[in-house]
């Protein structure tokens, strides 16, 4: 038996939220002034390119 669940929402929304989400910890990482870190630069490139996957997966949708 599939018990439905009550927290479900679209695939989209998620996708946006978690976009979102991304956004605003790119805004914390990524400092213009001084030098970054390996680990920094790291982190700043791994969450443009998950951006970059949402949004092409947001496109599909649509």
């Amino acid at each position: 038996m599939n018990a439905a669940t009550q927290n479900s929402s679209p695939i989209s929304e998620t996708s946006i939220a978690r976009k979102a989400h991304l956004t605003a910890l790119l805004k914390i990482m990524d400092t213009k002034v001084g030098k970054s870190t390996a680990m920094q630069r790291l982190t700043i490139a791994a969450i443009k390119a998950e951006m970059r996957l949402i949004e092409q997966k947001l496109k599909q949708r649509r």
